[in-house]
């Protein structure tokens, strides 16, 4: 259940500290799915990120722009090198955060295709890219809304994929799934970054506010769940939850 600053504060005792302060305000803002000792704890053990993947991350945070958060980058890049992927369907590159963890895990003949409707955001995303020099495979960055671009079915996206993405907690994923599922090849992951939304999805009160984000993850992650066509469907409780399932 999603609590306060206050109620967090309490759970910590009078000797809180500044640190213990700014793990609370990560929590509330969308990183509660576990408690600040245990976050600390596993910041310790992540490894330093790299120049380019701070730039990103300052950037976002200077202009307030939507990215992933590490914990669940770093998963979503532990399962691409594990699948070893030849093709890749990201839907929502944003400033190319997780597409950039993506490019660095998977085989170099491997083709990532990521979409994006903010045209700003994809010339970001390019620039970013264009300066890595860890990922030798081919990305191409589609622009436009991806319903659209997706539906038209050009180029490399309209074959199977091995893993599929669907990055942007505000594209219109129940329909994306709908539609890119079926091109998802048999082995192959769908993987669902923001699968709690802030943990809002977990928190019965959230029933009741009318929040249709909420609606809506809740009938995805169900639809995912019970999907005959995937298997060993698991939530991932790490960053703002990951969703990922496993094509029979």
């Amino acid at each position: 259940m999603t609590r306060t600053d206050a109620q967090l504060r309490a759970m910590l005792g009078p000797d809180a500290t500044d640190a213990d302060d700014d793990a609370i305000g990560g929590w509330a803002q969308g990183y509660g799915i576990v408690v600040p000792d245990v976050a600390r704890y596993a910041d310790v053990l992540r490894p330093m990120p790299d120049a380019l993947v701070l730039a990103m991350r300052n950037l976002a945070t200077d202009e307030g722009l939507a990215i992933i958060d590490a914990p669940s980058a770093l998963a979503i890049a532990l399962l691409a090198r594990t699948l070893r992927p030849r093709r890749v369907l990201e839907v929502g590159t944003g400033i190319g955060s997780l597409t950039l963890y993506l490019a660095r895990a998977v085989p170099a003949e491997c083709l990532i295709t990521s979409v994006e409707s903010d045209p700003a955001l994809q010339e970001r995303a390019h620039a970013f890219l264009e300066r890595d020099e860890l990922h030798r495979c081919a990305v191409e960055l589609r622009l436009g809304d991806p319903l659209r671009v997706l539906r038209e079915g050009a180029g490399s996206s309209d074959a199977q994929v091995d893993l599929l993405v669907l990055s942007d907690a505000a594209a219109p994923r129940m329909e994306l799934y709908d539609m890119l599922a079926p091109r998802v090849a048999q082995g192959g992951l769908v993987v669902i970054p923001h699968a709690l939304r802030e943990g809002r999805v977990a928190d019965p009160a959230a029933s009741w506010g009318g929040d249709a984000q909420v609606d809506d993850q809740r009938m995805l992650n169900r639809l995912v769940a019970t999907d005959p066509r995937f298997e060993d469907v698991l939530l991932l409780p790490i960053g703002d939850g990951v969703l990922v399932a496993c094509r029979s």
